[in-house]
């Protein structure tokens, strides 16, 4: 375990909003010490950070970061650390919960989404082919980040790191999913030059059977979705960040990195169940 000065991490989802994204920039810039992971790394290790230590991360590996994140973190030469879906590297395959609204519809789809996230995997996978075999519209198709996209990115200080092959919910696999998961995203990881040690827990959920697992693939960083600042000792196997995305208002900005947010959080949905 490791000592931290309050270790704030953000993760972030798709950035299409550049305008608000670089205005959340420029105010971490100049009331954080924006850190990378290789800094995080020596922290971890020796305890030594700068004042106010933030780490910028992405998960799923989204084009739009490269698009609109990337060459904004470019621009004030920041770090980031981008998680990556390995499966879908250089594709034009959907992320599978953008399937299953395209064929029920933004509504419908959104509600099916947050139902099929708790079945086991491989009911999950079931409904996914039987939702393409079914289904009158075309197969969808999505442009995702290719290897010299990928590339590109990390020549400029970006981090290519582990969200797994295909992002099922680690919590919900079987011993011999999580196996395959770990086995052939580390591997491609590898391969292309990037860094599988550094993992994101698919939709943040942990499980410990998922972590001695990670461990046997020589996971040396394992982050969460918990919406936490990293307070005192640090896990590293996890890590706890802050749920931001590119059209949070500068004010929610502000309180979440506060901290007060997640204490603010239970009392707004306690009031509102009294309320009903």
């Amino acid at each position: 375990m490791a000592k931290s000065p309050l270790l704030r991490i953000l993760s972030y989802h798709s950035i299409n909003d550049s305008y608000n994204f670089d205005k959340q920039i420029k105010f971490l810039r100049k009331n954080f010490s924006i850190i990378s992971y290789y800094q995080l790394t020596v922290f971890l290790k020796n305890r030594c950070l700068p004042e106010k230590p933030l780490l910028i991360t992405s998960d799923d590996g989204d084009k739009s970061f490269y698009d609109n994140a990337f060459p904004i973190l470019k621009n004030h030469e920041l770090s980031a650390t981008l998680f990556v879906i390995t499966n879908l590297i250089g594709t034009s395959t959907p992320f599978w919960w953008n399937e299953i609204e395209y064929y029920l519809g933004k509504n419908e789809g959104n509600k099916k989404v947050l139902e099929v996230k708790c079945w086991a995997n491989k009911r999950r996978e079931a409904y996914l082919e039987e939702l393409r075999n079914t289904s009158s519209k075309p197969i969808l198709k999505y442009d995702q980040l290719t290897p010299g996209q990928l590339r590109e990115m990390q020549e400029a200080g970006i981090t290519i790191a582990n969200h797994s092959h295909t992002h099922p919910m680690f919590d919900k696999c079987t011993p011999e999913e999580l196996e395959h998961e770990m086995s052939k995203s580390t591997i491609i990881l590898r391969d292309l030059g990037f860094t599988p040690d550094v993992f994101a827990y698919p939709n943040g959920n942990f499980s410990p059977n998922a972590e001695s697992i990670l461990q046997k693939y020589g996971i040396k960083q394992a982050y969460l979705f918990d919406h936490k600042i990293n307070k005192g000792d640090v896990n590293p196997l996890r890590i706890s960040r802050l749920v931001v995305n590119d059209t949070t208002p500068l004010w929610k900005f502000k309180l979440i990195l506060s901290g007060w947010h997640t204490k603010i959080l239970p009392i707004t949905k306690a009031l509102g169940k009294l309320r009903k």
